[in-house]
């Protein structure tokens, strides 16, 4: 139990009702977000109400770190792994071969996620992009230039995130903009206010070096000194549930899914999708197939959609937990 301020948080509690949270929505869409950490994706559990106690081992290991105003987590839940011997007798983790059992599980949830109209037409409302651009490089520089590949269109991520967060945290519905720092919050406590912040420059960096990542947001609580400037009173460093860290794939996690094969039990090739063209002018133009573009796309509505659902039980017990009284 740790004590800071206006907030205490205990996390025997938070493990309470996180269990409750998994018992009340096994069986669906978000069931896939259980096998990222929590259950082993090699087995068939049923019944989760059948499974009490392991969970609850499975959700004993989380602890809060308070320093001065900002909030840390430390979940030292055991991931899944396969530890296999090769014929040298050396142990190596194979854990590479649940990956198929995991995109099962994500795919069969997605197929829930997906069958519902609303859903499918907002997606379509806002995925009207290009996922990536084209680039014209001299040739003398194509392999200097190839090594940042694939190229993302920065402009347009960086509005879709800004879409489904505003289309998924609805409830955040007042904005602060402050440089290059956004604030997305609504009502709290008394005089408090609740937000999201972010700073997009780090994921436009990632974006660059042809990394896919979603934004680094952190939860704050503040109060408003004027229609620009807050008062931070608590920061929370990460802004995701602590037993669903992350609540889907990773992006990153994911383009590998899609873009990484396996030759032989110990080679793996990668194909990004992007592919070169040779003009006649001593340049090259860069370009995507975009064979996964929709993919991609679908993939960050759904996590942000996951996000959204696993946050607000997180955003729930930091309410129960925070006293505007003291």
């Amino acid at each position: 139990m740790n004590e800071f301020a206006h907030i205490e948080l205990d996390e025997k509690r938070f493990a309470d009702q996180t269990l409750d949270y998994i018992l009340n929505n096994q069986n669906t869409c978000l069931e896939s977000s259980l096998f990222i950490r929590i259950l082993d994706p090699r087995i068939k559990y049923g019944d989760l109400n059948d499974h009490i106690e392991f969970l609850k081992e499975r959700l004993s290991h989380l602890e809060f770190f308070i320093d001065y105003d900002t909030v840390k987590f430390k979940n030292k839940m055991s991931t899944c792994q396969v530890l296999e011997t090769d014929n040298l007798g050396r142990v190596f983790d194979n854990s590479r071969i649940l990956t198929p059992l995991m995109l099962e599980k994500e795919n069969f949830s997605k197929e829930i996620f997906w069958a519902n109209p609303k859903e499918q037409e907002n997606y379509h409302k806002i995925s009207q992009f290009n996922s990536f651009e084209d680039k014209i490089v001299d040739e003398k520089k194509l392999y200097n230039v190839l090594i940042n590949s694939p190229f993302f269109n920065v402009k347009g991520w960086m509005l879709y995130y800004q879409e489904l967060l505003d289309l998924k945290f609805s409830e955040f519905s007042e904005k602060i903009v402050s440089g290059k720092m956004i604030i997305k919050y609504r009502p709290f406590k008394g005089k408090y206010f609740i937000g999201i912040e972010t700073d997009y420059q780090s994921c436009k960096i990632n974006f660059r070096k042809g990394w896919w990542e979603a934004p680094e947001y952190r939860l704050i609580i503040f109060e408003k000194v004027d229609t620009k400037k807050i008062t931070r009173m608590v920061i929370f460093e990460k802004f995701v549930h602590p037993h669903f860290s992350p609540p889907g794939f990773s992006f990153l996690w994911f383009l590998g899914s899609k873009t990484m094969y396996d030759v032989n039990e110990i080679e793996i090739v990668m194909d990004n999708g992007t592919r070169k063209e040779f003009l006649s002018d001593g340049t090259v133009r860069l370009y995507n197939t975009n064979k996964f573009e929709d993919d991609y796309k679908r993939h960050a509505y759904y996590y942000y959609d996951m996000l959204h659902q696993t946050t607000k039980e997180y955003i729930k017990f930091i309410e129960e937990s925070f006293d505007s009284e003291e």
